[in-house]
């Protein structure tokens, strides 16, 4: 038996490594030989290509167009070429206007706002303007009976010893310098008479010194179909007095024109 201090040898068999399983094998062979042979079919191939195997193949176009010009292409179609102003031909004929838009119905208008336009002024009973010098004067109009015709024989011209007198010339009168106009001013533009009159007692109060005792003119108008009411005042003899009116207004901050300027 052997001493407690001495170590115990296990003795073990080795064993060889194990082999590959033979299955592996054969898969690993077949791809080998299957790698081979495509290696050599490859260079077999291009081989056989490089020493010459007929002419390189030649790539031909298609039979037909690549191309084709399009049925209606765009741009060569000129819209409205039927039109006369398009046909490029001229006609001896002279060209015909389109009719003149209608007039604008002004009493319409009128009479839609309210307005009733005043009557012609009655002119048969004024006497006839005296006739320039050289005119003969019109024949005044008689209710006798007019004279029988004369015969168809012509008269013998009388003679006379007498001179010819010498024409006339008409010589041109002189303009007769006419009196000037009343005028008349426009305070202000309403859409309708109950501004007008606020407008006119406001410029009372605010402006006793020029609009006291007196009375204005409120007138009724149509522009371009809408009606307005015209604040004026009349009174002045001339245009130039107006004017002066005007100024003092308009110093005081007030809006004011002669009318019809």
């Amino acid at each position: 038996m052997a001493a407690p201090d001495e170590d115990e040898f296990i003795y073990r068999t080795r064993r060889g490594r194990p082999g590959m399983d033979p299955a592996m094998r054969r898969m690993a062979f077949g791809a080998g030989g299957v790698a081979v042979l495509v290696i050599g079919v490859a260079l077999l191939w291009s081989g056989v290509r490089a020493t010459g195997f007929g002419p390189p193949p030649v790539i031909e176009p298609p039979p037909g167009p690549l191309r084709t010009l399009p049925i209606h292409p765009g741009g060569l179609t000129v819209p409205e070429a039927n039109q006369q102003i398009m046909s490029g031909q001229r006609f001896s004929a002279p060209p015909q206007l389109a009719p003149p838009p209608p007039a604008p119905a002004i009493d319409q208008l009128d009479r839609a706002a309210g307005i009733t336009p005043p009557p012609p002024p009655d002119v048969s009973g004024l006497p006839f303007p005296p006739p320039l010098p050289g005119q003969p004067a019109a024949p005044a109009q008689s209710n006798q009976p007019a004279a029988p015709a004369q015969s168809n024989q012509p008269a013998a011209p009388a003679q006379s010893n007498q001179p010819a007198a010498p024409a006339l010339t008409a010589a041109a009168a002189p303009a007769v310098s006419a009196a000037p106009a009343p005028a008349m001013v426009q305070l202000a533009v309403t859409p309708d008479e109950t501004g007008a009159q606020q407008v006119w007692t406001h410029l009372q109060a605010r402006l006793p010194s020029l609009f006291a005792n007196k009375s204005p003119d409120i007138v009724p108008a149509v522009v371009n179909g809408h009606s307005q009411w015209r604040l004026r005042l009349g009174g002045f003899s001339s245009a130039a007095d107006a004017q002066d009116f005007c100024n003092k207004v308009l110093q005081k901050g007030a809006a004011c024109r002669v009318a019809g300027s």
